[in-house]
């Protein structure tokens, strides 16, 4: 039987946002040289606090991701696009095959935006659920 959320949880949730596509070149700045996630974009929010957390700093430097990269959405992922309530995300290369990366990202997002479903992890081989 599925427990219910926690008060604490239910607290901390965002709610889902519509669904969208970040492209290499959007998230590189090529683009635009200004864009960045949307402000109200719970993803958008959720994201940047895992790329800025000391889990992902220790990937950072274990796969030399610097200068203005770090702690950025767009050091870790070429693409992100979340279609209805499946996220799809692409890693750069520097960040594929870091183990337990999608698992860890996968059990955050869920935790803090409960609606997504299905966690994707895009590879050139076809794609990882988590």
């Amino acid at each position: 039987a599925a427990e219910a959320a926690s008060p604490a949880a239910t607290a901390n949730a965002l709610p889902l946002d519509s669904s969208f596509r970040w492209t290499a070149s959007m998230l590189s700045g090529e683009a635009n040289c200004a864009w960045s996630p949307p402000l109200s974009s719970s993803v958008g929010v959720v994201l940047t606090e895992f790329v800025q957390s000391d889990y992902a700093r220790a990937v950072f430097n274990t796969r030399r991701v610097g200068g203005s990269d770090y702690g950025q959405i767009h050091g870790m992922f070429d693409s992100v696009r979340l279609v209805g309530t499946r996220l799809e995300l692409k890693p750069r290369q520097a960040c594929e095959n870091v183990e337990g990366l999608f698992d860890r990202l996968a059990k955050y997002l869920r935790a803090r935006i409960p609606q997504i479903k299905d966690v994707v992890e895009i590879i050139r081989d076809g794609e990882n659920h988590h």
